[in-house]
C-alpha cells in the first residue's frame, strides 16, 4: 500500500493543475472550434452543422476586417511603445537607485498597473471631452482649435493606444528594472576601466545581459496588447467611431455576447487562435537564437 501511494503521489499533486488547465483552457478552444462550425444559438435544440460557412461570412463582414486592420495597427503602435520607452524609464529610475526618492519615482509610475480599465477609461473620457475637457482647455489657452479626440475618427484608435500604455507600462518598466538591477557590476567596473562610456556600456554589455529579459517581454506584450485594448475600447469608443477603434477581440466579443451570434463568434476565436499560436512561433524562431543565457 506504501508503494502504490507513493508512485501515485506525483500524479495526485499534479492532478488538480491538470484538471484545472484542461477544463478551463482546452475545454473553451475545443469547444470554440466545435462551435465555429455549426449554427447554434446555445438555447435552442436547433443544432445545424455549417462547415466553414461561419469563416466565410466573417471574412465577408466589412467590420471583422476593419477590426483586423485596426488590430494591426495597434501592435505596431503599441508593441514597440511597451517595449521601448518602459526600457527608457528603467535606465532612468536605475541611475538614481540611491536616491532616497527613488521608491516614490517607481511607485508613482507603476501606479497606472493597478487602476481598474473602466476607471482608466472614465477619467480619460473626461480629459478627452471634445466640449470642456482639459485636454481642449489647453489647447484653447494656447490659441489652438479644440479637437474632437477620441470621437474623431481619424485620432480614436491613436486615443485608445495612448490609454492603453498609460495603463499597462508599469509592468514592463519593473520588469526592465529587475534585470538591470541584476546585471553584474565586476562588468560596469571593468568597462569603466577600459573608458567605456555610458552609451557604449549600456549597448555593448548591458542590453545583450538582458536579451532574456527582452525575449520574454516581446512575447508577452503580443498578448497584453490584443487583451488590454478590449476593456479601454469598450469604456471609452465602443468601437466607434464607424469601427475606427475596434480590435478583433473586441469584434468577438460583439458577435458573441452583444449579438448572439457565437457561430461567427467562434470563428473569429479560432482566427485568433491560430495567428497568435503562428506569430509565437516566429518570435521563438527568429529571436530565441539572439537570446545570450549567462
Amino acid at each position: 500500500m506504501p508503494f502504490r501511494f507513493k508512485s501515485l503521489a506525483p500524479y495526485l499533486f499534479v492532478g488538480p493543475a491538470v484538471l484545472a488547465v484542461a477544463i478551463f483552457l482546452y475545454g473553451p478552444l475545443v469547444a470554440s472550434m466545435l462551435l465555429s462550425v455549426v449554427d447554434w444559438n446555445l438555447l435552442s435544440a436547433d443544432i445545424r452543422f455549417v462547415g466553414v460557412d461561419n469563416y466565410a461570412s466573417i471574412f465577408d463582414n466589412p467590420d471583422f476586417r476593419m477590426a483586423a486592420w485596426n488590430t494591426l495597427l495597434y501592435c505596431v503602435v503599441l508593441i514597440p511603445a511597451e517595449i521601448v520607452i518602459p526600457l527608457i524609464f528603467a535606465v532612468m529610475l536605475h541611475s538614481v537607485r540611491k536616491n532616497p526618492l527613488q521608491g516614490l519615482y517607481r511607485g508613482s509610475l507603476f501606479l497606472p498597473t493597478i487602476v481598474a480599465y473602466s476607471v482608466a477609461g472614465v477619467a480619460w473620457s473626461w480629459l478627452f471631452n471634445p466640449v470642456n475637457g482639459l485636454f481642449n482647455e489647453v489647447l484653447g489657452y494656447f490659441g489652438f482649435p479644440p479637437s474632437r479626440w477620441h470621437t474623431d475618427p481619424n485620432l480614436a484608435l491613436f486615443c485608445v493606444s495612448l490609454v492603453t500604455f498609460w495603463k499597462t507600462f508599469g509592468l514592463n518598466m519593473l520588469l526592465w528594472l529587475a534585470a538591470l538591477a541584476n546585471l553584474p557590476k565586476q562588468l560596469r567596473e571593468a568597462s569603466q576601466l577600459d573608458g567605456a562610456g555610458s552609451t557604449r556600456h549600456f549597448f555593448s554589455i548591458s542590453l545583450p545581459l538582458m536579451t532574456p529579459t527582452a525575449f520574454f517581454i516581446s512575447v508577452t506584450t503580443f498578448f497584453h496588447v490584443l487583451d488590454d485594448i478590449v476593456g479601454i475600447i469598450d469604456v471609452l469608443t465602443h468601437g466607434g467611431p464607424a469601427g475606427r477603434s475596434s480590435s478583433l477581440l473586441y469584434f468577438l466579443w460583439q458577435q458573441g455576447l452583444l449579438f448572439f451570434q457565437f457561430g461567427p463568434a467562434s470563428a473569429v476565436a479560432v482566427i485568433i487562435i491560430v495567428l497568435v499560436l503562428a506569430i509565437t512561433w516566429l518570435q521563438f524562431r527568429v529571436s530565441e537564437k539572439r537570446v545570450h543565457y549567462r
